[in-house]
C-alpha cells in the first residue's frame, strides 16, 4: 500500500505544477521555468517548494487535487503473482503526504531524461483491507480495518522522454519510465485477522512489525511494476495535453 501512495504523490505533485505552468496568468505563489535557464533544475525544485504549502488543501480554480488526506478508494495492491499473495485496500486515507522532500531532481540528455528522489518523512492510513496468502512463510487471511504508520520512505525515478511533431507542434512523449523503491521504518495494525481471533491476530501483526523491512521487501516486485504503470499513465496524460513550449517555454 505505501509503494502505491508513492506512485499518486508524485502524480499529484508534478500534474499540479504543469496545471500552474499552463495558467493563463500565474499567480504570485508560481516560479516560472525557462527552458534555457542554466540553473533550470534548482528552479523546478524551488517552484514545487513554492507551491507545496498550497497543495495541502488543493488549488480548485486550477484542478489540483487536495494532498491532506489522500483518498484513494480501493486499490487492488497484489493478486497472486509469485508471491501467492493477494491484497486489497478499501476506502484507503493517508495523511502526511503533503510534507513530501525533493532530495535529489536531475535533467540530462538535453532536457529528455529526468531522474529525480523523494522523501516522504511520516505518513499515517487508515482503511480497510482484504488479505489472504502467506507473508514470511506464515499463513494470514483477515478483512477490516486497518491503521499504519510509516517513515522515511524514498521513491526513485527515472523518466526518459522523446520530442515528436502533431499538427505541426512538437510534444513529449513518454518512452521509459523506471521506479524503485527503498523502503524504511513502519508499523502496521491489521484488525479482524482470522475473524477476530485475538491471539492469531496479535502473532501475524508483530511478526510484521518485527521484520518490517523483509515483509516489505517480500512485496517489492510486483508494486515496483504496478508503479512503473501508475507512473506511465500519468506521465502520458500530462504530456499528451501540453506542447513543449508549453512545457518547457524559451522566455
Amino acid at each position: 500500500m505505501k509503494f502505491i501512495i508513492l506512485a499518486i504523490i508524485v502524480g499529484v505533485v508534478f500534474a499540479g505544477y504543469v496545471d500552474l505552468i499552463h495558467a493563463a496568468t500565474l499567480p504570485d505563489y508560481v516560479i516560472p521555468c525557462k527552458r534555457n535557464d542554466p540553473n533550470i533544475e534548482k528552479c523546478i525544485v524551488n517552484a514545487v517548494n513554492h507551491i507545496k504549502p498550497h497543495l495541502k488543501n488543493g488549488i480548485k480554480d486550477l484542478n489540483v487535487p487536495a494532498m491532506e488526506p489522500l483518498s484513494l478508494g480501493t486499490l487492488n495492491i497484489l493478486e497472486s503473482g509469485s508471491s501467492g499473495i493477494n491484497v486489497k485496500a478499501i476506502d484507503l486515507n493517508i495523511y502526511g503526504a503533503s510534507n513530501f522532500e525533493i532530495r535529489k531532481f536531475k535533467i540530462s540528455d538535453d532536457g529528455l531524461r529526468f531522474d529525480f528522489e523523494l522523501n516522504l518523512p511520516h505518513l499515517e492510513g487508515e482503511g480497510h483491507y482484504d488479505i489472504s496468502g502467506k507473508i514470511l512463510t506464515l499463513p494470514i487471511k483477515g478483512r477490516g480495518p486497518f491503521t499504519g504508520n510509516f517513515d522515511n520512505f524514498y521513491a526513485f525515478v527515472k523518466l526518459i522522454v522523446e520530442k515528436t511533431v502533431i499538427d505541426g507542434e512538437e510534444y513529449l512523449r513518454v518512452k521509459d519510465l523506471q521506479v524503485k523503491v527503498r523502503t524504511g521504518k513502519g508499523n502496521i495494525n491489521l484488525q479482524n485477522l482470522f475473524n477476530g481471533d485475538k491471539t492469531l491476530g496479535d502473532v501475524v501483526n508483530d511478526t510484521i512489525n518485527q521484520n518490517f523491512e523483509l515483509f516489505t521487501n517480500e512485496l517489492i516486485g510486483p508494486i515496483e511494476r504496478a508503479l512503473d504503470k501508475k507512473f506511465l499513465a500519468i506521465a502520458r496524460k500530462i504530456m499528451e495535453n501540453f506542447t513543449y513550449n508549453e512545457l518547457f517555454p524559451t522566455n
